[in-house]
């Protein structure tokens, strides 16, 4: 099959494109869509803007950019940038624009793909575009739908407690999550790890959903569905900064530093004992959050997590205004 895989240019959009990527590419020929957009809520507030630095601005910036000159010939770990997915699978990858525009629309046209799947994509695809594929248009909402349609839905569910978080495939049609539904994979939320943590693992789960359905693609069959029930439908929009502040102080942090290194272990071939780990360390701990706070808190277990360091005690009165990203548990808050 010809599957183009829309996808985003962060952390945990390249982790999830590693993942997708090693189900796919063996059998089919695999284009890729890159976008990068931040929306203006993400920028709104230290919580959210701290967020996306550790999703975003510090992976695209620098640690991707590290990883490519410490590894100019690429390496045999388990997670590869986005430069060495398409020298390790032989893959083409672009950036575009808006889906709906013009340009993008054409394209499509061209690549003439039998499978489009949207995986942590961060622009609308029209119905012109969810039409062209033969076999349909899926998407992985990170949110078990219908009752987590909207953003940052792993928050809302951890925010409301549940016991696992839900990465729903469906198909695309002309609504904001609203296309009947294939299945729902589901993780089980780990309150002992941050956000961001089940936030990546939500989307695996999503992942090996649609490739246990790939089958009955190559198959030529388009996926069985489901319509979505109204009952109990909630839209929820990007968490404000009080919702932020309410969570690190009562649910989890945001990015906890075992968990931020551990994940960008996974772009390492010896993982958490590779011997370029300690540098890697040392970049992040260089970077500044958008508040010009260094993140220096660099905890190596759990226990030594929970213990706070000196520029940790000092945030704790500022994390309570909402001024700092710090959190006492945390590489940051947000």
């Amino acid at each position: 099959m010809k599957i183009v895989v829309c996808a985003k240019k962060d952390l945990a959009g390249c982790v999830a494109l590693n993942r997708l990527l090693t189900g796919l590419v063996a059998r089919h020929e695999v284009f890729v869509v890159l976008s990068d957009y931040v929306l203006d809520a993400e920028c709104s507030n230290a919580y959210a803007a701290s967020l996306v630095a550790h999703e975003r601005s510090m992976v695209l910036d620098h640690i991707l950019p590290w990883l490519e000159a410490r590894f100019p010939k690429g390496n045999d770990a388990q997670c590869q940038t986005y430069l060495g997915l398409q020298q390790h699978h032989n893959i083409r990858m672009e950036q575009w624009g808006p889906m709906k525009s013009a340009q993008s629309r054409q394209r499509m046209r061209e690549l003439a793909p039998d499978v489009i799947i949207s995986c942590r994509y961060d622009y609308v695809i029209p119905q012109e575009v969810i039409d062209m594929p033969g076999l349909g248009t899926y998407g992985m909402h990170p949110g078990a739908l219908p009752d987590l349609q909207g953003l940052c839905s792993p928050f809302r569910a951890m925010e409301h407690g549940h016991a696992r978080s839900g990465c729903t495939l469906f198909h695309l049609d002309a609504g904001l999550d609203t296309g009947p539904i294939v299945e729902i994979g589901w993780w089980p939320i780990d309150y002992g790890r941050s956000l961001l943590w089940n936030f990546v693992h939500t989307y695996f789960a999503g992942i090996d959903t649609l490739l246990r359905h790939l089958p009955a693609l190559e198959a030529g069959r388009e996926l069985t569905t489901r319509r979505q029930s109204t009952e109990g439908r909630q839209y929820f929009s990007y968490p404000t900064e009080t919702e932020f502040r309410s969570f690190t102080q009562k649910v989890a942090p945001l990015v906890l530093a075992e968990d931020y290194y551990e994940i960008l272990s996974w772009f390492l071939p010896g993982g958490l004992a590779d011997p370029a780990l300690p540098e890697l360390r040392s970049l992040v701990c260089s970077l500044s959050g958008p508040a010009g706070n260094p993140l220096r808190c660099t905890p190596t277990s759990r226990a030594a997590s929970n213990q706070n360091c000196d520029c940790e005690r000092d945030m704790e009165s500022d994390l309570n205004s909402g001024s700092a990203c710090i959190h006492k548990n945390a590489l940051a808050s947000a």
